[in-house]
Order: C-alpha cells, then structure tokens, then sequence
C-alpha cells in the first residue's frame, strides 16, 4: 500500500511539473524587449512611410530627424541639423570637413552609429536605460572604426520617438536633397551689408521647415558695432538674433514667412510694388523678392 502511494505521488509531482514549465503559453519570446521587441514577446512594426520631427528652434544648430518604414520596419534613418545662420545641413557640413569637433571622430561618425543602432534594434524607446548623464552621452555606442561615440545622442533617440509617434509626411512635389536640406546665398550687392539666407527641409517631396534669415557682412565701425555679438568684430551678428535691436521686428516678419511656405509647401505671391512687399502673406511688412529668389535658388526652380 505504501509503495503505491509513493508511485501515485510520483505522478503527481511530474503532470504538476509539466504544466508549470510548458503547460501555459505567456506570449514571452525571451527576448525581453531586444532586437525590435516591445517586451511582450511582440515585433514592433510601423506604417510605411517617411516620418520627420525637428526640435524646437533656438540659437545655434536645431537637430531634425528623419525615419523611413517600409515593409513595417525601419530601413534607414537620417540625423542632421540647421542653423540659425542658415548654412546648409550639420550632417554634410561634417563629411565635408566644415564642422570639426576636434575629437577622435567625426559628428557625422557618431551620428551613424546612433542611426544603425534604431535600423539593428528598431524601438528608439529601448536606448532610454543606456544613457550616462543627464546630457544624453552614452557608452553603448562606437563607430565603424570602434571609436565610442562621445557626442550626446539624446536628442536623435527622442526625436526618432516623436517622428514615430506622428503621422507620416505627405508626398510632395518637391525634389527631396539627398540630406533633406535645400539651402541657398544671396550675397549682399556692392553697397550691402547683409547676406540672405535660407534652409529648406525637404522630407517625401514636402517642405516640413523654412528657416530665413540675413547676416550682416559689413565693415566693423562704430556705427555699425551694433550689429556684431557684444561689440565683437569677429562675431557678425543677423536679423533673427539681433531681434528688436536691429531696429524693427524683421525677425517676425521673417517668422511669417516661413510658416507660410510650411503651410502652403511653396511660395507663390502677388507683390504690391517693385520693391518687392506683398499682402499675400499676413503679417509681413518687409519686402519679400529676396526670400523669393532664395526658394527658387535652393529647390533649383
């Protein structure tokens, strides 16, 4: 009697262990979140199509970034930056040896390896533990040489979060650059003292920023000490930093400007006069033919 008491409780204790290692299916894969995995054993997927999402602007570089879907995973990205001073995309000006950190890599560098670390792992949320500081340097990233990347790639991982987070951008008609940035000179004429500028962002054909501005290149004097960073002659200022102090709200004109051209993804307007000044656009007082030739130069038009 007592051995076949033991048998039964034999049986029992192996039917019990088989259902707790394998009898219930949890949906956990085991990968707990890595390599494209939301953590609940699930692919992460998204619509096709090409996302974009910016920074707010200020002083200095304003960082963009720009996802492509397709086949609902992310097959390429692109990390770059415009300037208050328009000059063209951050990204291209490091390739071409225009924006030296001085360190052991190159910021373009750097920002690849943050791009192929979203393309291999797919969720940007899954680099939010992998940060060092509250900047957002991190050590789990190295470029293709093995150098560790020692920019702050915080703003890419949260900027890929908020492009993902919205709609894709709309095809538009536009010629899309190869690093999503248009950009164009109008140098001052003879007698001049200010140099028109314009960056376009260009995402699926669609114009998603218009950043316009003009930087003084006038001989330093005491007249013109004013529109040099305090008084500085090495350090010409521009309309949209000197603000108020360049003697009448260009800067918001200029602010008008561009939210027209993002709203209507173009720039047609009827003038007034020869000058160049329009009622096509509310809130714009300041002539507007520079910006005009601006646009056509950038898009090539």
């Amino acid at each position: 009697m007592k051995k076949l008491l033991s048998i039964l409780l034999v049986v029992f204790l192996v039917a019990a262990f088989a259902v707790g290692c394998g009898g219930t299916d949890n949906g956990d894969n085991g990968d707990n979140g890595d390599n494209g995995d939301n953590g609940n054993g699930d692919a992460v997927t998204y619509d096709d199509g090409v996302y974009f999402a910016q920074d707010e602007k200020a002083g200095g570089w304003t960082y963009f970034v720009v996802v492509d879907v397709e086949g609902g995973k992310i097959t390429d990205a692109h990390w770059g930056g415009t300037n208050v001073v328009p000059q063209g995309n951050k990204y291209t000006a490091s390739v071409e040896g225009n924006y030296n950190m001085g360190g052991s890599a190159e910021w373009y560098e750097q920002a690849d390896a943050a791009i192929a670390w979203l393309v291999e792992n797919q969720d940007p949320a899954l680099f939010d533990d992998k940060y060092t500081d509250d900047e957002g340097h991190t050590e789990a990233l190295a470029t293709d040489d093995g150098t560790t990347v020692s920019v702050h790639v915080i703003e890419f991982f949260e900027l890929a979060k908020k492009a993902l987070a919205s709609d894709p951008v709309a095809e538009g008609p536009h010629a899309t650059p190869d690093d999503h940035v248009a950009t164009a000179t109008l140098p001052a004429e003879a007698d001049g003292v200010w140099e028109y500028r314009l960056d376009l962002i260009v995402v699926n054909g669609t114009i998603v920023d218009s950043s316009y501005n003009s930087l003084f290149v006038g001989e330093f004097n005491e007249e013109n000490a004013k529109y040099f960073v305090d008084g500085d002659e090495t350090k010409p200022s521009n309309k949209v930093e000197l603000g108020m102090d360049y003697g009448m709200d260009w800067k918001g004109n200029a602010a008008n400007i561009d939210a027209f051209v993002e709203a209507n993804n173009g720039f047609e307007v009827e003038y007034t006069d020869d000058e160049g000044h329009t009622d096509t656009i509310t809130g714009v007082s300041i002539h507007v033919n520079e910006y005009e030739t601006l646009y056509k130069d950038a898009l090539g038009l």
